[in-house]
């Protein structure tokens, strides 16, 4: 799956700490909006997380914060 959708996946997270959804490079709050509407579709959907290995923790860590705030934890 590209993108937010059935079988939610949050791409990647670039070495300069961009979130991608799919190719496209998104914003935290449209990675927030749509991790939202995913939440309301299934809270069940799983998140993949795929980040360059230069991408500092902390960063992971904010993303993986936004999306259980958003309403998904898995």
């Amino acid at each position: 799956a590209h993108g937010f959708g059935p079988g939610l996946q949050c791409r990647a997270i670039d070495a300069d700490g961009r979130f991608f959804l799919g190719e496209q490079p998104v914003a935290d709050a449209a990675v927030v909006e749509r991790a939202k509407a995913a939440a309301n579709r299934d809270p069940a959907t799983e998140v993949v997380l795929r980040a360059d290995r230069r991408v500092p923790y902390g960063r992971v860590a904010e993303l993986i914060g936004l999306l259980q705030d958003a309403g998904l934890s898995r």
